[in-house]
C-alpha cells in the first residue's frame, strides 16, 4: 500500500537512535538535498518525517469520549467495534475534561495519538501504560506540575505539546531519560521561572524543544549534573528559550561544565536566547571568547541576541561585538561592599585579564585601606594628595601601580618587598629625598620614577648601578643628584669621590652583629629547650657508679601508688629480687612511718639513699591533685636534684613501665630521659631488664649483705641469675 500511495514522496526510514520504530517515513527530497551528507540526511528525516497513519488513514480508527460526570470524568468508547484497525487515535479538543479518560490503558496496544488540547486537565500521571503512543497533545489545559517519571518508558513518544498551560515546575530529568526519543517537545507560554540543565542537555537526538515565552530567569542544577566529555549530546536541533526574562549570563561551571570547551565539543545543537533582558558584563565574556572563532562559520539567526544593560550597550548585538573583537566592553562593576574604595570606580575586565581600581583625582590623602579580593589589579592613584606609600597587604595583588602627580615624600622600604617583581610602577619622585634600596629587587624596565632630585650619598650609589642596567637607557636624564653647584644627572655623578669605604665597613659590622645575635638566639633556644638533655649527657645515668661511700639504703624506689600494676610488680618482684642480691631498699609503700610529715620523711630518706629507681607511669604526666600523684612527683623532683648535685656517687634509673613517649611530656627531665633513650624498657623482649638494672646501680654498699653474684673488673657477671629473674616482668 505504501509503495502505491506515497512511495514516490516518502520512503521508509529507520531511526538509528530508536531502531524499534518501523512505521516512520522520510520525505524523498531529504535524499536529494543531502545525498552526500548522511548525518544531515538523518537530521532532515527526523524533523520532517511522518508516521504511517498520517500518510494513510484507511487503517486508522478514531475513538470517542463519553462523559460520566459533570466534573469532567470520561471514558473512551468504540463506535465500530467489529472492525480491526491497526492504529487508534483519540481527538477530543476544547471540551471540559478534568483528567485523561480513566480507561485509556485499555487502548494502549493501538493508541498512537492522543489530542486532548483545550480542556481542563490538571494532571496526567496515568499515561505510563501507553507504550505505543507517538503523539501527546495537551496544549491549553491547566497542568501545573510535570513529574520526572511521567514519561518514563514511553520509548515511542515522538511529539509532545504542553504549551499554554500553567506549568511552574518541570522536574529534573523529565526529558533526559535515555528511554525517551522525543523529536519535539513544546512547553511554550507556561509559568516556569527556572529550567534544570538536565531538561536542556539531552543525549538522544531531537529537533526542537520549546521553552519560549515563559518567565525563566536562570538555569538550575538540582541533581548535580556533570557533562561527560566522551559523549555527543543532542546531535542536531535547537532549544528555544526566546522571550524569557534572563538577565545574568549563564554560569556554566555551576551547571556541570567545568571547562567551557566541553560545551562546544559535546553539545551538538543550538540555543535561542533572543529577546531577554541581558546584562552584557564580564560573566558573558569568557563564553564569547570561546565561540568567537565559530560564529561566522555556523551563523544562525537565533545567535543574534542583544544587550539590555548597561545603557551604553542597549540594543547592541552581542555576537556582532564578539566577531568585531569588542570584548573589552564586557566588564563587571565592583561595588563598595565588595571592596571598591569609596569614590573610586572598580571593574573586572576578563578580556584584559585584569581588575581596575580607578581612583584618579578623587582627593585621596592616603593609600586605600583595602581593595577588592581579585588578582592582577591595576591601581590608578594619579592626581591625588598622597604623601606616603606604605606597606599594605594588598600590594601582592597588584599588576600595575600608577601614582603620578602626587606630593610623595616617603616610600616605605617594605613596599618593594611585597610588590611582585614584574609589576608596572609609575610615580613622580619630585619631593623624595631617598629611593628605598628595596626598589633594587624590582624590574627596572617596568619602573618609571619621573623627574627626581635626590640626595646622593653612599646609600644612593645603588640607584646609578640599577638604572644603568636598563637596556634602553630610558629615564637616565630624569634622575638628578642635588649638589651645591646645581643638580647633576645621576649617571654623571662621581660616587667614587665619596668616602663610602667607612660606610661599607659599618655595614659589615652590622651584618656580623646580626649573625652573632641570630646564632646566640639559636644557642639560647637550644640550651633552654634541651637543658635537661645536656645534663644527662654529661652525667650519663646509664653507667653504674662505684660504691665509694656506705649509706643506710642502697636504693630508694619511687612508684605512684595510684598505678596498681606498677605497685604490685614492685612489691612482689622488684624488692624481693634486690633483697636476695644483697641490696637494702627503701620502698615508701612498705617502709613509710605513719605519723611523720610525709615530705620531711621523703627528703630524709632520699638523703640516706645512694641510688633511686623510678617506675615511670602515665600518672607522672597528670596535673591532678591526688595525694599519691603529688607525693610521687615530689619524690621525683628531690631525686633529680640529688642526682644533679652528686651524680658521681648517686645514680638515677628510670624504668619505662607504661611505654611512654617523649611527646607525652613537656620540657622536663623525664622528657629528656625518653628522648635520649636512657630509660630501661619494662617490656624488653630480650628479658634483660634486671641485668641492665644491676649494671646501673652498682654493688651493694653494706658489707654485711653478701650478693649472690661476683664482681669482675667493675662489671657484674649476672648470667647465673638471669634465668631466675627472667620472669620478673
Amino acid at each position: 500500500k505504501g509503495d502505491i500511495t506515497f512511495g514516490h514522496l516518502y520512503r521508509p526510514w529507520n531511526d538509528t537512535a530508536n531502531p524499534n520504530r518501523t512505521n516512520l517515513f522520510c520525505p524523498s527530497d531529504c535524499d536529494q538535498q543531502y545525498a552526500t551528507y548522511i548525518h544531515r540526511e538523518d537530521g532532515c528525516c527526523r524533523c520532517r518525517m511522518k508516521p504511517a497513519w498520517e500518510l494513510d488513514l484507511t487503517d486508522v480508527e478514531f475513538l470517542n469520549v463519553e462523559y460520566r460526570r459533570r466534573r469532567g470524568t470520561a471514558f473512551i468508547i468504540l463506535i465500530e467495534q467489529l472492525m480491526n484497525y491497526k492504529y487508534q487515535i483519540l481527538i477530543h479538543t476544547y471540551g471540559f475534561l478534568s483528567k485523561i479518560p480513566e480507561n485509556v490503558c485499555d487502548f494502549a496496544q493501538k493508541l498512537v495519538k492522543l489530542d486532548l488540547s483545550g480542556n481542563g486537565i490538571t494532571n496526567f500521571e496515568s499515561i505510563s501504560c501507553l507504550t505505543n503512543l507517538d503523539t501527546l497533545l495537551l496544549a491549553r489545559n491547566k497542568i501545573l506540575h510535570v513529574k520526572n517519571e511521567t514519561f518514563f518508558g514511553l520509548s515511542m513518544l515522538r511529539v509532545l505539546d504542553l504549551s499554554n498551560n500553567d506549568i511552574k515546575v518541570l522536574e529534573p530529568n523529565t526529558l533526559s531519560d535515555t528511554s525517551l526519543f522525543l523529536h519535539s517537545a513544546n512547553f511554550r507560554q507556561n509559568q516556569m521561572k527556572t529550567i534544570d540543565i538536565t531538561n536542556a542537555v539531552i543525549e538522544n537526538p531531537f529537533c526542537k524543544i520549546d521553552y519560549s515565552d515563559n518567565k525563566i530567569t536562570d538555569f538550575t542544577n538540582e541533581v548535580s549534573f556533570q557533562i561527560n566529555p566522551d559523549k555527543i549530546y543532542g546531535d542536531g536541533g535547537y532549544i528555544d528559550l526566546a522571550d524569557n526574562v534572563f538577565q545574568t549570563w549563564i554560569n556554566f561551571t555551576d551547571l556541570g561544565f567545568p571547562d567551557l570547551n566541553y560545551f562546544g565539543k559535546v553539545v551538538s545543537y543550538g540555543f535561542d536566547l533572543r529577546r531577554a533582558n541581558w546584562t552584557c558584563d564580564c560573566k558573558m565574556q569568557p563564553f564569547l571568547e570561546k565561540v568567537k572563532p565559530y560564529l561566522g562559520k555556523i551563523w544562525r539567526d537565533y545567535y543574534n541576541i542583544t544587550c539590555t544593560e548597561p545603557p551604553e550597550l542597549s540594543g547592541v548585538s552581542i555576537a556582532d561585538m564578539s566577531m568585531k573583537n569588542k570584548l573589552d566592553n564586557f566588564i563587571c562593576n565592583i561595588s563598595v561592599t565588595s571592596g571598591c574604595p569609596l569614590g573610586c570606580h572598580c571593574y573586572e575586565q576578563p578580556s584584559e585579564r585584569r581588575t581596575v581600581v580607578n581612583c584618579t583625582g578623587v582627593g585621596l590623602t592616603t593609600m586605600p585601606s583595602k581593595l577588592p579580593a581579585f588578582s592582577n589589579i591595576e591601581l590608578l592613584l594619579e592626581n591625588n594628595l598622597i604623601h606616603e606609600l606604605g606597606d599594605i597587604e594588598y600590594l601582592t595583588q597588584l599588576k600595575k601601580l600608577e601614582i603620578n602627580n602626587n606630593p610623595l615624600r616617603k616610600i616605605s622600604s617594605a613596599l618593594a618587598k611585597r610588590i611582585k617583581y614584574n609589576v608596572d610602577i609609575s610615580l613622580n619622585c619630585t619631593n623624595l629625598e631617598k629611593i628605598p634600596i628595596t626598589f633594587k629587587q624590582l624590574d627596572q624596565h617596568r619602573v618609571k620614577l619621573g623627574v627626581c632630585n635626590i640626595t646622593c650619598d653612599c646609600s644612593s650609589k645603588w640607584v646609578k648601578e640599577w638604572i644603568s642596567a636598563k637596556s634602553d637607557n630610558s629615564n637616565h636624564n630624569e634622575l638628578y643628584c642635588k649638589a651645591s653647584g646645581g643638580n647633576i644627572p645621576i649617571i654623571s655623578f662621581n660616587f667614587d669621590a665619596l668616602d663610602c669605604a667607612v660606610d661599607q665597613f659599618l655595614i659589615y659590622i652590622a651584618i656580623a652583629l646580626a649573625l652573632f645575635l641570630i646564632i646566640l638566639s639559636v644557642c639560647m633556644f637550644v640550651l633552654y629547650n634541651y637543658r635537661y638533655e645536656l645534663v644527662l649527657i654529661l652525667k650519663n645515668p646509664t653507667i653504674g657508679r662505684e660504691n665509694m661511700v656506705s649509706m643506710l639504703y642502697d636504693i630508694y624506689i619511687v612508684v605512684n601508688e595510684n598505678n596498681d600494676e606498677a605497685l604490685l610488680w614492685t612489691k612482689t618482684v622488684l624488692t624481693h629480687k634486690l633483697k636476695r642480691l644483697g641490696y637494702n631498699t627503701y620502698f615508701p609503700f612498705r617502709d613509710y612511718i605513719f605519723g611523720d610529715l610525709r615530705e620531711e620523711q621523703i627528703i630524709q630518706m632520699l638523703s640516706k639513699s645512694r641510688d633511686v629507681i623510678v617506675l615511670l607511669t602515665s600518672e607522672f604526666n597528670l596535673n591532678e591533685e591526688n595525694l599519691n600523684t603529688l607525693y610521687a612527683n615530689l619524690e621525683w623532683r628531690h631525686a633529680w636534684n640529688n642526682f644533679k648535685t652528686n651524680s658521681s656517687e648517686r645514680n638515677l634509673i628510670v624504668i619505662n613501665f607504661d611505654q611512654l613517649k617523649a611527646g607525652d611530656f613537656d620540657v622536663s627531665p623525664l622528657k629528656a630521659f625518653l628522648r635520649l633513650k636512657m630509660t630501661l624498657d619494662f617490656a624488653d623482649r630480650s628479658h634483660s631488664l634486671m641485668g641492665d638494672l644491676l649494671a646501673r646501680i652498682g654493688p651493694p654498699s653494706r658489707v654485711n649483705k653478701k650478693p649472690i653474684y661476683k664482681q669482675t673488673n667493675g662489671y657484674y657477671n649476672n648470667l647465673n641469675i638471669l634465668h631466675y629473674l627472667s620472669k620478673c616482668k
